[in-house]
This record gives C-alpha cells, structure tokens and sequence, in this order.
C-alpha cells in the first residue's frame, strides 16, 4: 500500500471513530429537537428513555466504583477528560432496540432501516473496540444490555408512542364533563 493510500485509509477510520463517538449527542440532540421545536411527542419519550439509559449507567458505576477508560472519552485535556456514564455500544444498543421494537410491533419491516441499525451496532462494537475503549466481548455486552433496555422501555411506552398522542388525549376530554374529567383522574 503506497503512502497516500494509507493515510486515506486512516483518514476514513479517524472520522469514522469520532463519528461512532460522537453518535449518542446526536441522538440526544435530534429526539429532544423533534420534541421541542416540531412538538413530536415521540421524540419527548425517546429522550426520556436516552436520559433513563444514562442514569442506569451512571448508577451502576457509582455502585461498582468503576472508573471511566480515558480512550472512551467525548473530550480530552491534558487534565482530564469527560465521557458519557453509558457506553456508546450500549446508547446505540438501545436505539437500535428502540427501532426494532417499533417495526416489530407495528407489523412493519422496513429492509433498509433494520439492515442500516445492525450494521450500526456493528460499527459501533467495532469502534469501540478500534479505540481502545472496550475489548469486543465488552462491546457485545454493553450492546447486549441497550438492547434489553431499550426492547424493555418501548414495550413500556408502546401505548403513548404516538405522534400527536397528546393532542389525541385532549381531544377525548374535550366533550367530557367537569364530573366526567374528575372521575376520570
């Protein structure tokens, strides 16, 4: 391989790592501006499921004491570094369950979406892995666990998971007498 051929190559896994890395924000950032500015209510409880998944993380390392890999970090400085409590195979986990969940219960297989969500867990472990952040064993584990939150948390939600399921709710109690609305609480 002459020179230049290598360093595209490196070039392409560099941004491909700091893309995978940077993927849970993303994902954060997209279900909470589906949530405030297009008023989705879907986007509401995906960002809450985001934020659960976090805190679960963040619990089971206060529990364990574990410390945060340095490689696995969002930000770096000579002082120190910060990174997310979940790790990003496990956030892109639950997603991709997310995802899943929906299709599977809507009765709805979509080729393209199914395929690009697995291969992104793929890439996920992968990166991960090329980093220096996990081991692959590690990957498919932290994988493996956002894929039973995230299968748990949409069997929860399913029955609010609509788009306007809050406009819908309102519209059932507006023909509703005081009474009615009372003994509805």
């Amino acid at each position: 391989m002459n020179p230049s051929t290598a360093n595209i190559a490196l070039l392409i896994k560099a941004s491909l790592n700091t893309a995978i890395r940077l993927l849970p924000i993303a994902l954060y950032t997209g279900s909470a501006m589906s949530s405030f500015v297009f008023s989705d209510f879907r986007g509401t409880l995906l960002f809450i499921g985001f934020m659960i998944n976090e805190f679960i993380a963040m619990g089971y390392r206060m529990i364990s004491n574990a410390t945060s890999n340095p490689q696995c970090a969002l930000v770096r400085t000579e002082n120190g570094h910060f990174s997310l409590a979940s790790p990003v195979p496990q956030t892109i986990g639950f997603f991709c369950a997310f995802t899943l969940m929906k299709m599977y219960r809507e009765g709805q297989f979509q080729p393209l979406t199914f395929f690009a969500v697995i291969l992104l867990m793929v890439i996920a472990i992968w990166s991960s892995t090329n980093i220096g952040c996990m081991s692959p064993i590690d990957g498919v584990l932290a994988t493996c666990v956002g894929l039973l939150l995230g299968c748990g948390y949409y069997i929860i939600i399913e029955d609010y998971y609509n788009r306007d399921y809050v406009v819908s709710k309102e519209m059932n109690t507006a023909d509703l007498t005081y009474d009615d609305v009372f003994f509805k609480l």
